[in-house]
């Protein structure tokens, strides 16, 4: 029997977790948190690259460097949290594993397969400018097609090597509205959060630029672990209904 998904629920649930389990994801993020705010720290003492020098300068070494570390952080903090949820399993927050690495990969793959039709719909929409009406909709579909895939990452964290993309996306046949309705919802959740953080930091900033500086590097950190665990809790959220036939 084909299981209906409520995103509000799915969405809701995701959500709870994160605010229900906020020790373990202290736990988790005591030592990316730093290391993400060490990272931020050097790109903003470096600054960014110039478009006009064609050398390689080191602010392009620190991005570099700042998009690895960010892929391992996530990666490594979600492999936790699905285990966590799924398993009661504590791990090192430190984790970096073979299950991380895999973890990893999955999701530049998942990345890598969406990015080619957002590109395609990028260019001809660059050719005729009236085509540019499409982003929009490419994009929610792009969204859509990653939050379907992704379905497959708790499977990863695992351990799971039985589990493929088309699985994924078998299993989520017949809720592509739903589906939809879940990356909407998790889209808006990250933006009223985003949107609170820029407030405190630019009310921070009008009393003294330098502690908002401060306060911006910090918040950007933490906005990595909210992600990471947040983006992670709406997989498994999902992997829980559709895969381990578990209700919210």
């Amino acid at each position: 029997m084909m299981r209906k998904l409520s995103p509000p629920k799915a969405i809701g649930h995701a959500f709870n977790s994160v605010v229900t389990y906020r020790r373990e994801a202290a736990r988790i993020g005591m030592f990316w948190i730093p290391v993400l705010f060490l990272i931020g720290v050097a790109r903003a003492l470096l600054g960014t690259s110039s478009p006009d020098v064609t050398a390689f300068e080191p602010a392009d070494l620190i991005e570099i460097v700042s998009t690895a570390v960010g892929l391992m952080a996530f990666s490594s903090m979600a492999v936790n949290w699905h285990r966590f949820i799924l398993c009661d399993e504590h791990s090192a927050p430190w984790r970096i594993d073979a299950l991380v690495l895999r973890y990893a990969g999955n999701s530049l793959l998942i990345v890598v397969m969406v990015a080619l039709p957002l590109l395609l719909a990028l260019g001809l929409s660059s050719l005729v400018p009236v085509l540019s009406i499409i982003m929009l909709p490419v994009s929610i579909l792009a969204g859509t097609f990653i939050t379907a895939l992704s379905v497959k990452l708790p499977a990863v964290a695992l351990g799971r090597k039985d589990f493929t993309f088309m699985m994924a996306w078998e299993i989520c046949k017949g809720n592509f509205w739903q589906i939809l309705g879940v990356f909407l919802l998790n889209a808006a959740a990250i933006l009223g959060v985003l949107l609170v953080v820029i407030l405190l930091i630019l009310a921070v900033q009008s009393v003294n630029d330098a502690a908002g500086q401060v306060v911006a590097l910090v918040a950007d950190a933490a906005m990595g672990l909210f992600l990471a665990l947040f983006n992670a809790s709406v997989f498994t959220s999902l992997y829980g209904f559709f895969v381990e036939r578990r209700d919210f």
